[in-house]
């Protein structure tokens, strides 16, 4: 861990022309993981929240017009690894190990311990594949939109990620765009909203990523199959929170969250996709702080007994 260091506000690069501070009002912070130079927030006090990005979105996604951040930050420390002011290390492939070992490093940077997982999307496996390997590092998780198993039971979904981490897709994307665009489309964005949102995906490496990760997750069976038995044995006690939009269209995979624990508390948005950070940021973040309310009176009860 000798190359690892948190870089000072005068060695981090200033922000883009793009994202002005009315749009993504956090402070930039910068920190060197194993010569990687990763950009993150790290807003407010008390529990920490954590939220790692997958694809094919970013934490902006969860910054404009919500009452996430802000709100949260008033009764916690939110820190959210941002991938899109990351830029691209083609030394670093867009697979779930190759990301999950920069989040592990990145939290040994931080020296962060009872965290609270946050994760939906792509972000669930990466985290979760952290989380299998340190159980000890965290205290809650919090689950949206997300899995955390093999794909081979859902062939619908699995096919549906194959053809967007295909050969001829990557090609499609690269030229247009066209992933990012669409998740884009399915947020309540302003135009200079999704302006920001689409910025950091101006080459040919920012583009294809995404498409890397989605196949990763498809076929991956090993790296998803060692997070089912974390979640079944040493992150089973863990106190969980699932939120899922009844609109999703991965909504079937609450039912196994269920299954893996069913001492979790759950909340289903009306009318949410699948992107529920973006779409219900005030129900979501009242969940949050109502069920880590009760989470955490019940591990002190059960520490003093």
């Amino acid at each position: 861990m000798s190359n690892l260091r948190v870089l000072t506000s005068e060695e981090g690069p200033s922000r883009p022309e793009w994202l002005r501070s009315e749009l993504f009002p956090f402070t930039s912070r910068f920190v060197q993981v194993d010569d990687a130079r990763v950009h993150y927030v790290d807003d407010g006090k008390g529990p920490t929240l954590l939220f790692p990005n997958g694809a094919p979105n970013w934490s902006f996604s969860i910054a404009p017009s919500s009452a996430v951040c802000p709100t949260s930050s008033a009764a916690s420390r939110w820190i959210s690894r941002t991938l899109g002011l990351s830029p691209a290390d083609p030394r670093y492939p867009a697979t779930m190990p190759a990301l999950a070992g920069l989040v592990e490093q990145f939290i040994q940077v931080l020296d962060l311990r009872d965290i609270i997982l946050v994760v939906g999307d792509a972000g669930g496996p990466i985290g979760l594949g952290v989380a299998a390997r340190h159980p000890d590092w965290f205290a809650g998780l919090v689950l949206a939109g997300t899995f955390g198993w093999s794909l081979k039971d859902y062939p619908k979904v699995r096919r549906m990620l194959g053809i967007v981490s295909s050969a001829p897709f990557a090609f499609v994307q690269e030229h247009t765009n066209f992933l990012m665009k669409y998740t884009a489309g399915t947020f309540n964005m302003s135009a200079e909203e999704r302006k920001a949102f689409l910025a950091p995906y101006v080459d040919a490496t920012a583009r294809r990523n995404p498409g890397v990760l989605l196949g990763d997750l498809a076929f991956n069976e090993g790296y998803m199959n060692d997070i089912e038995h974390a979640l079944r044995t040493n992150l089973n006690d863990l106190p969980a929170l699932s939120i899922w939009g009844d609109k999703d269209p991965v909504f079937e995979f609450l039912a196994r969250f269920q299954e893996i624990n069913p001492h979790a508390r759950t909340l289903v948005l009306p009318d949410a996709h699948h992107f529920p950070f973006a779409e219900a940021p005030n129900e979501m973040i009242a969940a949050i702080r109502s069920w880590w309310a009760d989470a955490s009176s019940t591990t002190s009860e059960r520490k003093v007994s």
